[in-house]
């Protein structure tokens, strides 16, 4: 016969919590932003019309890719592909005359430009 912990008497409290004065803080690394942003996470992959790319390639099927029968599906998807490349090379523009809004989405040149003006003490 097997025997449970409260049969024997013992109370199942599971584990402790630690002690915080038995484990004293080490400071690693200083606790402070650096004064730049690195700009690995603005290389993400822009997905442009994938709603009016997927609809023209149903129509494409269901008419065997007879381009003819899917004009209406096409023009949307070009009008759309346009749209997206102004607004793209219009958001390049604001980068490159160096127009700071914060507030904003701010690539990492942007964010490097703003934060040279609240730099860390040291």
């Amino acid at each position: 016969m097997r025997l449970s912990p409260t049969v024997l008497g013992f109370q199942n409290k599971g584990r402790t919590p630690q002690n915080e004065k038995a484990v004293p803080f080490q400071e690693i690394l200083p606790l402070r932003l650096k004064n730049r942003v690195s700009g690995k996470a603005d290389s993400g992959s822009d997905v442009a019309c994938l709603q009016e790319m997927s609809v023209l390639f149903a129509c494409l099927k269901d008419n065997e890719f007879v381009e003819q029968y899917c004009n209406k599906e096409i023009t949307q998807f070009k009008r759309c592909y346009k749209y997206f490349m102004d607004s793209k090379f219009q958001a390049k523009q604001t980068v490159n005359q160096g127009i700071v809004t914060p507030g904003k989405d701010l690539n990492y040149r942007q964010l490097n430009k703003y934060m040279r003006g609240f730099p860390n003490p040291k």
